[in-house]
């Protein structure tokens, strides 16, 4: 569920999104920062982590078979040992365009795009800094799927709307779940 993502430049809210990333990170670093088009798992990314404040991330906490993590079911990531902390401390946004899903037809596999039309969409997500790593790296949360969309894939990313971004950013523990049941909606 959500290996893949995109963000569309031509978006005014992403590209100052962009805009900002590239510019505190090209002060401090250069980075390689995907800034439009398909994202893939490890790439680093724009991420908001306060109301206004965004920074360069990986996707995808290093597992323990070092393999990367770039998912956390929402509804176990509270009490699970690898997201747990995060969870609790940093939580964050992942801006996009939209994602992609596939869905199985005989041997094919179908690309579905889901996005909010003309609109940036925000996945609530945790990140931790890795040891020996440059950049935090963060997970999107999952759900189950809206109805509607299950026949596709059951999972889907957890959207935080954007009015309820502070929300899920500083307020307490219980806006997790109240993010996950009554907030996370749905797309087209």
């Amino acid at each position: 569920m959500c290996g893949r993502y995109y963000i569309e430049i031509d978006d005014r809210e992403l590209q100052d999104i962009c805009n900002a990333v590239q510019e505190k990170q090209g002060r401090e670093e250069q980075l390689e920062i995907k800034l439009s088009g398909e994202i893939f798992p490890t790439d680093i990314v724009p991420v908001q982590i306060g109301l206004g404040a965004y920074q360069a991330m990986k996707w995808g906490f290093i597992g323990f078979d070092k393999k990367p993590v770039i998912n956390a079911r929402s509804e176990t990531a509270q009490i699970k040992p690898m997201f747990k902390e995060s969870m609790f401390a940093r939580r964050c946004l992942i801006p996009a365009s939209g994602y992609f899903e596939w869905r199985r037809e005989g041997s094919k596999k179908i690309k579905h795009r889901f996005c909010l039309p003309n609109q940036t969409i925000y996945f609530a997500g945790c990140y931790r800094q890795e040891k020996d790593e440059p950049l935090p790296r963060f997970v999107i949360l999952t759900r189950a799927a809206t109805s509607g969309l299950e026949y596709i894939h059951d999972r889907m990313p957890v959207i935080i709307p954007k009015e309820y971004a502070g929300d899920w950013l500083h307020e307490n523990p219980d806006m997790i779940d109240k993010a996950i049941t009554e907030l996370s909606i749905g797309v087209v």
